[in-house]
């Protein structure tokens, strides 16, 4: 008996062994070894035996805290030896909104770290494995930059990673106040000239490219080969880099997807009586005494001294509580971005660059959705009501049933808000490149509208295709596959749908790709079945492709261009009240790139002068 006990004991022990063994040797580390640095990654995701590998939370700057607030960033400190790039990054500070509901955090709260310069890489399983340099895409998130996040599932859950040869780089940088902030002499002693600069986010994001850079072939990726994109703000941010002084080595190409060419005055980014950064400095002083004379706040910010190291020391929530959200913008706070400062950004601003031609020559996408401000309006009671809103506290599902106040006036304002972005962040861009450049410049107009019809409520109508609704097919994401349950993912894409969803994914990541790939999004490495024609403004072809689902208009070429003029004149022939014609004026021109005199111009000219500035 005890002979067969041990018998049993030694199998079992060589069983075990044999498992261990076996699982040990499944087991694969991912480490790429830089000149100084063995940076060890992990797999993000694993389906259908393809992997996405992941290097994340790498440091580019040091952290912009205590003395570094409001200065360019400075050089890291030599990695150690081994550097375990498995542990997500900070958020930047900022306020979350509902979208963070994907990751699992409450809207509506302050969240993140000034300990925030990180940035990430992902890639294919084959792509780690690869002998050649593969082409680089830089990512920069949107968010009105005050808002966002480089890791989240929006841009890094979904299969777009592993199913193509490239290498995807997405980067934080520092956002809403902490990002672009101008006070006079803030940084006078200071012998580093880009600390004049009040756009600390966008020197971030350069510092960040500058890395990419220098390590990036590390990582099986192509220094000579990197394509910048973003979505909204992230867009700006892009087409801000085509006008940089400092960036023009940086990158080969752009892609801007539903950005625009506004930018704020230091004026306006100082002197604001809400947003600027004296207003700011008020409020702390009277924070700290509520009792302080409206005397002895002028004599303290007339001191520098006091005023910079009030404003260095302030707690950070103080700073960014301060902030108001914006009920026009789904709920992103309202403070100056993208300063002309003459350092980073030209005197000029980005439109003044673009509309003279001092951008770069480089290949560029410009592109919008059909219904950009939808997603606005959706979230924005003036426009809507929510009768269940009061049952959000038994499902955040009911928060989301609305209904429009007017739903004529809903559609109307809809139409020209998404033509004037349109115009804005497509046509005149295009344009200018295409006028004063060699490089070939492409358009879109993203238009799907196949959401769920929720309790009712017409979503295919009242958001449509609406601004961020590209990001799901571009990454394809996790609630586009349905790999993802939550309201939004749950309300936004109809399982019936989801294989004709998914061929417009796979379609649209193919043609960013091949973009990447060398500037031609038509060929390489794939072949694609539309040809999408460069815009091509001297020889008038204005040309842009419409990404659709073959449910409706499928992806297809069109040539019908937009002016501010046929703009203003529809406005004008609709049967809505002159109020309404009004709003739409007055939104459309809230902080435009246009001139105070240009914008006067318009009001005197539109409607025989019914309209008064707002």
């Amino acid at each position: 008996m005890l002979r067969k006990i041990n018998k049993i004991s030694l199998l079992l022990i060589l069983f075990l062994t044999l498992s261990l063994n076996i699982s040990y040797a499944e087991e694969q580390i991912y480490t790429f070894k830089s000149k100084n640095t063995d940076f060890i990654g992990s797999v993000a995701k694993e389906k259908d035996g393809l992997k996405t590998i992941s290097f994340v939370g790498i440091p580019f700057a040091k952290p912009p805290v205590d003395e570094l607030r409001w200065k360019a960033p400075r050089e890291m400190e030599q990695l150690p030896d081994t550097f375990e790039a498995t542990t997500l990054p900070n958020r930047c500070m900022q306020v979350s909104n509902f979208y963070d509901s994907m990751d699992g955090i409450e809207g509506g709260s302050i969240i993140g770290s000034e300990d925030c310069l990180y940035l990430n890489i992902y890639l294919s399983e084959k792509a780690y494995n690869s002998k050649k340099k593969l082409p680089v895409m830089f990512w920069i998130h949107g968010g009105g930059n005050t808002w966002g996040y480089s890791a989240s599932n929006l841009y890094t859950s979904g299969d777009f990673i592993m199913e193509h040869d490239v290498i995807l780089v997405t980067t934080n940088y520092r956002l809403g106040p902490f990002g672009w902030f101008a006070f006079s002499d803030l940084n006078e002693d200071s012998d580093n000239e880009l600390d004049q600069s009040a756009n600390f986010g966008t020197l971030d994001i350069i510092k960040s490219l500058e890395w990419v850079n220098e390590n990036i072939s590390d990582f099986n990726g192509d220094p000579n080969n990197i394509t910048i994109f973003g979505e909204s703000a992230g867009a700006r941010n892009v087409i801000s880099l085509m006008t940089s002084p400092l960036s023009e080595d940086l990158f080969q190409r752009g892609i801007s997807q539903s950005g625009y060419l506004g930018s704020d005055s230091l004026e306006y980014a100082e002197n604001n009586e809400r947003a600027g950064s004296k207003s700011l400095l008020r409020h702390l002083i009277k924070s700290k005494n509520t009792s302080i004379s409206d005397e002895e706040i002028s004599n303290f910010m007339s001191n520098q001294m006091l005023s910079v190291d009030l404003l260095r020391t302030a707690d950070a929530n103080d700073i960014i509580s301060y902030y108001r959200p914006r009920p026009d913008a789904a709920g992103l706070i309202d403070v100056p971005n993208v300063i002309p400062d003459g350092v980073v950004i030209p005197n000029k601003g980005i439109y003044g660059a673009y509309r003279d031609g001092d951008m770069y020559d480089k290949p560029m996408i410009f592109g919008s959705t059909r219904d950009e401000d939808k997603l606005f309006m959706f979230m924005n009671n003036e426009y809507v009501n929510r009768p269940l809103s009061f049952l959000s506290p038994i499902s955040e599902y009911l928060d989301l049933y609305v209904k429009p106040k007017d739903p004529k006036y809903y559609d109307i304002y809809a139409k020209y808000m998404a033509e004037s972005w349109k115009y804005g962040a497509v046509d005149l861009p295009s344009d200018f490149t295409s006028n004063y450049k060699k490089s070939n410049v492409y358009a879109y107009r993203f238009d799907w509208d196949e959401q769920n019809v929720y309790l009712g409520v017409d979503l295919p109508n009242l958001l449509g295709a609406a601004h961020g609704m590209e990001l799901a097919f571009i990454f394809k994401s996790d609630g586009l596959l349905g790999e993802s349950s939550d309201a939004i993912n749950d309300i936004m894409y109809n399982e019936n749908n989801r294989s004709t969803d998914l061929e417009l994914s796979t379609k649209m990541g193919q043609y960013w790709v091949n973009f990447a790939y060398d500037g031609n999004p038509n060929s390489a490495p794939y072949d694609m079945s539309t040809d999408w024609k460069p815009w091509d403004k001297l020889n008038n072809n204005e040309r842009f492709i419409v990404f659709d689902s073959v449910n409706d208009k499928g992806i297809a070429m069109f040539n019908n261009t937009l002016s501010a003029n046929s703009i203003l004149q529809g406005i004008s022939s609709e049967s809505i009240t002159v109020d309404q014609k009004c709003n739409i004026i007055d939104k459309m021109f809230n902080r435009t790139t246009l001139t105070d005199e240009e914008v006067d111009e318009i009001y005197k000219t539109f409607m025989s002068g019914k309209c008064t500035r707002a």
